[in-house]
C-alpha cells in the first residue's frame, strides 16, 4: 500500500531536520516517546550537506500474541537507513525488520520532504510504501488486512515521533 503522512512543525525546515539528525535524538526518543522501547544509533556519516545514518528501533510490542504463539519484542525492531540533504530538505529511508523471517516479508521505503509555511513553520511529508510480500498462495487475501494494521500502527510512531521532535525542538531554543 502507498501512504501519505504530514505533520506540521511551528519551526523553520532547517531546524526540523536538524533535530531529527541530532545524534541526542534518538536518547531523547527513548525517554519521552511513549512507543519506543529501543533508539540506539548505529552508523553516522556526513558527506557536505548530506547526512547518512542508522539508526536501530524497536517499539513496544502492540500485540503480545497471535492465537497461542507469543510475538518477542524483537519481531517489531527495524533498521531505519537514511539519507538527507539539508540543502534540498528532502530524504529518502528504507526500513529493514532485524529479523529475516520479518525483513523477508515486509517492504516499508519512502522519502521525506520539508516545506517551509507562512510564519516560519514547516511541513513535513513522508510518502512510501509499505507492502507485505512473498507470503503463502492461501495468505495473499490477508496480507491487506495485515499493511492497514502495521500502517496504523505506524502512523502512532511517526504521530508520536512528531511531537517529541517538536519538544526536542522548544527545549534545545532555551
Amino acid at each position: 500500500m502507498k501512504f501519505s503522512l504530514v505533520h506540521t512543525f511551528d519551526s523553520p525546515p532547517a531546524a526540523v531536520l536538524d533535530a531529527m539528525l541530532d545524534p541526542e535524538m534518538p536518547a531523547y526518543l527513548l525517554k519521552n516517546h511513549p512507543m519506543m522501547e529501543e533508539a540506539v544509533p548505529q552508523e553516522r556519516k556526513e558527506e557536505g550537506s548530506v547526512v547518512k545514518r542508522k539508526v536501530r528501533y524497536r517499539p513496544r510490542p502492540i500485540i503480545k500474541k497471535v492465537g497461542p504463539k507469543e510475538i518477542p519484542p524483537e519481531m517489531l525492531a527495524f533498521i531505519e537507513e537514511s539519507s538527507f540533504d539539508k540543502k534540498t530538505m528532502k530524504g529518502e529511508f528504507v526500513n529493514n525488520a532485524t529479523r529475516e523471517g520479518v525483513r523477508k516479508h515486509l517492504v516499508n521505503k519512502g522519502t521525506m520532504s520539508f516545506r517551509e509555511l507562512e510564519g516560519g513553520k514547516t511541513e513535513r511529508t513522508i510518502e512510501g510504501t509499505l507492502e507485505v510480500v512473498g507470503v503463502n498462495f492461501l495468505l495473499r487475501p490477508l496480507t491487506a488486512i495485515a499493511e492497514r494494521i502495521i500502517y496504523s500502527e505506524a502512523q502512532k510512531l511517526l504521530d508520536a515521533e512528531a511531537k517529541c521532535v517538536a519538544s526536542f525542538i522548544a527545549e534545545h531554543k532555551k
